[in-house]
């Protein structure tokens, strides 16, 4: 726990009078949220954003490479602080970025820039401007009444030894990601790097017992998936130990306390067993709201769109919400993108509800999973929208879903800038190279910035239940001959408020009527401005849409 702030205060005065330096002791941690719905995340990978101290660009020895994206770029978490106005003016409240442990800096294909390769969980990456480099960022936002994510990985290290299948002391061909083998593997490790973790107070070397220890396997293979290293060569922990698991739970709650950042997202959950998750999560929670930090945030990667795999990782004591990924891959790729019929893609708007728990984590959020999840177009580990589908219209309908559903919407940085990165490294593209850098005059920005306005101004779409209202049993792909093909309706209500949402995925004009919550005789409009005349309500409720190829209208009295 954190020395009181008089404490703190006496302690510097005397390490002052001393002579020396004094000691490291960051502010009391508090919570800063109240409801996550109220909430606008905005994704960051770090080394990508913008270089705001060009003198730690090459801290660890790697010097930044432009020509290739695969290599360091040289973003810093200064650079985050000094574009919080801009973040702010797209609508978002929160910041989630990309992890902040010490990485291993490069392997033969491509650099650690991403964060998702520990090399010691106890250390602030350099790069990135250590630890009070990040004390600051969190510092800032919070003045300005935003809050920040840190993404995690307590699955895993980085590639940080090899197995010496002959013993010879050598690092020899297969040594790197050898075949899974059952029982682990009985033999010397080669060392690059020896992470460490914190534990008992002390910072822990992990050793060979704290790895799974059984080479590379079938992610397809449940079994493996939990047990095997991760591609390319990221060991994996021995997350059943009881001591690995108690390490790992001091060590974040570490984290927590020196930065004070309000949630974690918590990378490759999959990949470690669900008993595991609701032990790390449970004890995290309850330690945390013990020293004043309640409703942190413990955000899943279920990188999965099965409702089923979803929720079997928000039981008891285990993760607050997953990402939305039936969402993305059934409504925004398959409708939106792809011309797939609405009607197919009804389950990530309220039909899979009932296969997640009814009510939240103790000690957790206040939400329940479905409440609690997080929509997005895009991120880190897919193509952009932009890089799918070359269309300005699509990232529009992509984004109106993800501000009007029933979920805590999620903006990938640059999707504002019509960036259109493809897979892996072409969609971390660095933000700070793009001309003109931060715009917040474009078309895309702009219209963003209005979704998270007229969320912002609405506590229908922040708090209302979602029910769908139209379907259409044609995909935009094969709207000849249907007249509704491509067109989608949901509605959103709370306390006396009410907001239709309607979207036209396909190339052609749609129209529609069906049943809405409004009274006969209301006249509606569209809150973001696109279309103009009023929308009259017929009776018993039924309203007639029109609209033009890849549009969208939200309605309102």
């Amino acid at each position: 726990m954190r020395p009181a702030p008089q404490l703190s205060r006496l302690l510097a005065l005397a390490a002052a009078l001393a002579g020396c330096e004094p000691p490291d002791v960051p502010d009391p941690i508090a919570t800063h949220v109240g409801d996550w719905r109220d909430e606008v995340i905005y994704q960051i990978v770090v080394d990508r954003f913008d270089d705001g101290d060009p003198s730690n660009s090459d801290a660890d020895g790697i010097t930044p490479d432009s020509t290739d994206l695969s290599r360091m770029q040289g973003g810093d978490w200064r650079g985050i602080r000094r574009r919080l106005d801009y973040v702010q003016a797209l609508g978002a409240t929160t910041i989630w970025i990309s992890p902040p442990y010490t990485n291993v800096p490069r392997t033969e294909r491509e650099d650690g820039y991403h964060g998702y390769w520990p090399r010691d969980f106890t250390e602030a990456n350099e790069r990135f401007g250590g630890m009070e480099e990040l004390r600051a960022l969190v510092r800032d936002a919070h003045a300005r009444g935003m809050l920040v994510i840190l993404d995690v990985v307590p699955n895993h290290a980085g590639r940080v030894f090899h197995y010496d299948l002959n013993a010879n002391g050598d690092v020899d061909p297969g040594e790197t990601e050898p075949p899974f083998a059952d029982p682990p593997y009985d033999v010397p490790l080669l060392h690059t790097h020896r992470p460490r973790v914190w534990s008992g107070g002390a910072r822990l070397t992990l050793e060979a017992e704290h790895y799974h220890r059984h080479g590379a396997g079938d992610l397809g293979d449940p079994r493996q998936k939990e047990l095997a290293d991760f591609p390319s060569g990221l060991r994996d922990l021995h997350t059943e130990r009881e001591d690995v698991i108690e390490a790992l739970v001091e060590t974040h709650v570490w984290w927590v306390v020196q930065t004070d950042v309000d949630g974690f997202r918590v990378d490759a959950v999959p990949h470690a067993p669900r008993a595991f998750w609701a032990a790390f999560a449970g004890r995290l929670r309850r330690r945390l709201a013990a020293l004043g930090k309640e409703r942190f945030f413990l955000l899943g990667e279920v990188f999965d769109g099965s409702p089923d795999a979803l929720a079997s990782y928000t039981g008891l004591d285990a993760l607050d919400a997953n990402f939305a990924f039936d969402l993305k891959l059934e409504l925004i790729d398959g409708v939106i993108l792809e011309g797939r019929a609405p009607a197919g893609a009804l389950g990530p708007l309220g039909g899979y509800r009932d296969r997640f728990p009814a009510s939240g984590q103790p000690f957790g959020l206040g939400l329940s999973p479905w409440e609690a999840r997080v929509a997005f177009a895009d991120n880190h580990d897919v193509w952009r929208v932009r890089g799918e589908l070359d269309d300005p219209l699509v990232v529009e309908l992509a984004m109106t879903v993800v501000f009007t559903v029933d979920a805590i919407p999620s903006i990938y940085y640059g999707t504002e800038q019509d960036l259109d990165g493809t897979e892996h490294h072409l969609s971390r593209e660095p933000l700070f190279r793009v001309a003109p850098a931060f715009d917040t005059t474009g078309t895309t920005f702009r219209y963003i910035a209005r979704l998270a306005e007229l969320r912002r101004a609405s506590p229908a779409l922040r708090y209302g239940a979602l029910e769908v209202r139209y379907a259409a049993r044609r995909g935009g792909r094969d709207a000849m001959g249907a007249p509704d093909a491509g067109l989608f309706a949901y509605e959103r209500a709370h306390e006396g408020e009410r907001v239709l949402v309607v979207v036209n995925a396909a190339l052609a004009e749609a129209e529609a009527t069906f049943a809405t919550g409004f009274r006969e005789g209301e006249a509606l409009g569209d809150a973001l401005g696109r279309a103009s005349g009023r929308f009259a309500v017929g009776s018993r409720g039924q309203l007639t849409v029109r609209l033009p190829p890849r549009s969208s209208v939200v309605l309102t009295r």
